[in-house]
């Protein structure tokens, strides 16, 4: 391994530390909330770890800078492939996974408005992930282990950082769903791989988890803290990737990166 991709990966992975061990003190601290220990400054300083530091910092904003810094291959829109295509495809096998808990959220009745404003909030857990995962880790993680190793490591990283969300996900504690988050986030890098789109990759993820959360009871309907910081970062990070692919439409394109199929061909360079 060269010396400057062992830098990369060391910082990549201290990234993941510091977003895992931050997102365990959030829990720590609302657990304790929970208990009646300094209910209201365990809650602020919890949603203050999660809303300016663990999200915004570690998942987001320093990961898109090290990529660019870096000069690493991503995408947030396709560039080889057309998007009607991937549109389609995505669209195809949202409804063939999410058909049945979709049809499920539709039983319980939820209002609209209670729903958008649960698939808003539900962002950050969702869309967030992308720029650390996708983004940074898996061509720092693939230049030196391969395509495999960097589509398998972060999706690995990505269900054990689960382990830390005792209080806002215990379900995230039990081995089935390790082993189910492991397999939908491998589905989510190799869809990525080959949509060239985070964007439409992530947000496919988070109707999933949106729909997921419904059905297990978890409905996050308040006009809060919660979603006013939610929708503070994701129009930011949305504003960012949309800019970005305007302004940079014209980089060098390396085919070899990304999975191709005989249905769509990109360019050769």
């Amino acid at each position: 391994m060269k010396k400057e991709n062992r830098k990369q990966l060391i910082i990549s992975l201290a990234l993941y530390a510091g977003f895992t061990l931050t997102f365990l003190a959030a829990n720590i601290l609302s657990n304790a909330a929970e208990k009646g220990i300094n209910p209201e400054l365990n809650e602020s300083i919890a949603g203050m770890l999660l809303g300016f530091l663990a999200f915004p910092v570690f998942c987001i904003g320093l990961p898109l800078y090290l990529a660019r810094r870096w000069e690493l291959e991503f995408s947030f829109w396709p560039r080889g492939k057309k998007w009607p295509l991937v549109l389609g495809v995505i669209v195809l096998y949202a409804v063939l996974t999410q058909y049945q808990p979709v049809t499920a959220v539709i039983q319980m009745r939820i209002p609209l408005r209670d729903f958008l404003l649960h698939f808003i909030s539900t962002t950050l857990f969702h869309v967030s992930y992308y720029p650390l995962f996708a983004v940074l880790m898996l061509p720092v993680i693939r230049k030196d282990y391969g395509v495999a190793a960097g589509v398998l490591i972060p999706a690995l990283l990505f269900a054990l950082y689960h382990l830390a969300g005792f209080y806002y996900f215990p379900a995230g504690l039990t081995l089935r769903m390790q082993v189910l988050l492991f397999a939908s986030y491998t589905a989510s890098m190799l869809f990525y791989l080959w949509s060239e789109s985070a964007i439409l990759v992530a947000l496919n993820h988070t109707i999933g988890g949106a729909v997921g959360l419904a059905i297990n009871g978890s409905l996050f309907n308040q006009v809060d803290e919660l979603l006013i910081v939610t929708a503070v970062i994701m129009t930011g990070l949305f504003a960012y990737m949309i800019v970005y692919t305007i302004r940079h439409n014209d980089r060098p394109y390396n085919r070899g990166f990304w999975l191709q199929t005989g249905i769509d061909r990109g360019p050769s360079t």
